[in-house]
């Protein structure tokens, strides 16, 4: 897609982060918008922003795990500004918390939010999409996507199952004139880094020795460390938007990923090693956070 002036746009989980990123950077191209999300009071802001640039902006509220919420939205989005020539599918979420102590309740609302949301806009959008053969699908995925060890585990699995479902879209819809690309992101500094206490189940014996105080202080600032070196949404949307403009499949915004899926298909051993390894290096920076508050985080998991 080379050509945003006076088309029409979509992007869910626009209030902040990458979704916000990407409307402005859209407006400023000159892209007419609807923009959803849950946090209203958030989307009116960037509203306000994106109208600063001359650009028609609509706006609705929608939890992307509820396709009755979904449908409302496209059908607002139809009424209001006709044919979707960008949808953006970029509202996710990320729930951290030990291996054996996930909920089937977590595993559900991350599988809702970052996967099942991709089938529910699919399913809102595709068909008119298909009558009409043109327009661009981006579904945001996740390094985390095509690398599994980073944590939490509910969010890898998630975010492989939009790149696989971004995969075969791609294929299904590259001849019927629609195309597909899957965002590929690194660290980049949103609101998804940032750790909310009151939803971590913490280890029984673990919350009994060190008490919430101490853990939430641990965690809410595990991302910190971990997330050194993270660029800005606003760069990053720079570089994805330049794969779009491009129709390609797969957008990174970090070469790092490239190498590794280059060693996962010419050498799998060398890449299984990495693996074990990278987790192992991954789980060191871990456990010297906490042992740097007085945690022995090792004798817990």
């Amino acid at each position: 897609m080379k050509d945003f002036k006076n088309k029409n746009g979509f992007i869910t989980g626009a209030a902040s982060g990458i979704g916000r990123s990407f409307a402005l950077a859209l407006a400023k191209r000159g892209m007419n918008l609807y923009i959803t999300d849950i946090n209203i009071d958030g989307l009116e802001k960037v509203k306000l922003e994106l109208e600063k640039r001359g650009v028609k902006v609509f706006t609705g509220k929608c939890d992307v795990s509820k396709y009755d919420d979904f449908e409302k939205v496209a059908n607002d989005f139809y009424e209001k500004m006709g044919e979707v020539d960008l949808l953006i599918n970029n509202a996710g979420i990320s729930i951290g918390m030990d291996m054996l102590n996930i909920d089937l309740e977590v595993w559900q609302k991350v599988i809702d939010t970052n996967l099942s949301s991709i089938i529910h806009s699919i399913k809102a959008f595709l068909p008119r999409m298909v009558k009409r053969g043109s327009g661009h699908i981006v579904n945001i995925a996740s390094g985390a996507g095509i690398l599994g060890i980073a944590e939490p585990i509910p969010y890898i699995a998630s975010k492989f199952g939009v790149v696989g479902l971004s995969e075969t879209f791609f294929a299904r819809l590259k001849n019927l004139g629609i195309n597909v690309s899957v965002i590929v992101p690194a660290w980049v500094k949103t609101n998804i880094l940032v750790i909310d206490a009151d939803k971590i189940q913490y280890p029984p014996k673990l919350l009994k020795d060190f008490g919430k105080e101490k853990l939430d202080t641990a965690y809410t600032t595990l991302m910190d460390t971990i997330a050194e070196g993270a660029i800005s949404p606003d760069d990053a949307v720079e570089k994805y938007i330049e794969g779009i403009e491009k129709n390609q499949l797969y957008v990174f915004d970090a070469d790092f990923y490239l190498e590794l899926l280059k060693v996962k298909g010419e050498d799998p051993k060398q890449y299984e090693n990495f693996l074990v390894e990278g987790l192992v290096n991954r789980g060191k920076k871990f456990r010297e956070h906490f042992h740097n508050l007085g945690i022995n985080i090792e004798d817990y998991m």
